[in-house]
């Protein structure tokens, strides 16, 4: 099955705030600067191998992985539903409510609206 874990998007996360945190302190040291630049290689890297769609590996932003703990989240490239698990078991998704059952029937056909003009002429007179 082919999902995306919690732990890839935690650690995508962590990797950026280290990254920010590095930057700021860069201010006052400069080797810290070369550790931010590490942290960002990283992040691209991650992000490269793990924060991607795995359908088609389009680049998917991390906050609409994280958003698709809670609703269905979608790749904006293929259109595939990415299914974010919390466990680190990558065969077992988690079951979601959201989704209704498909209608085994057809719906009713629609009303065309010259048949519904006629119908309130009708009506009227």
């Amino acid at each position: 099955m082919r999902v995306v874990t919690l732990l890839d998007i935690v650690l995508g996360y962590v990797l950026l705030l280290l990254f920010a945190a590095a930057l700021v302190m860069g201010v006052f040291k400069w080797g810290f600067f070369i550790a931010a630049a590490v942290l960002l290689l990283l992040y691209f890297v991650w992000d490269f191998l793990r924060l991607r769609c795995p359908w088609c590996r389009g680049p998917v932003e991390p906050s609409q992985l994280l958003r698709g703990l809670r609703r269905s989240c979608h790749c904006p490239s293929c259109g595939h539903e990415i299914t974010v698990v919390t466990r680190v078991n990558r065969s077992v998704p988690r079951r979601r409510r959201s989704a209704p059952a498909a209608p085994s029937e057809d719906p009713p056909p629609r009303r065309r609206p010259e048949l519904f003009d006629a119908e309130k002429e009708n009506i009227h007179k």
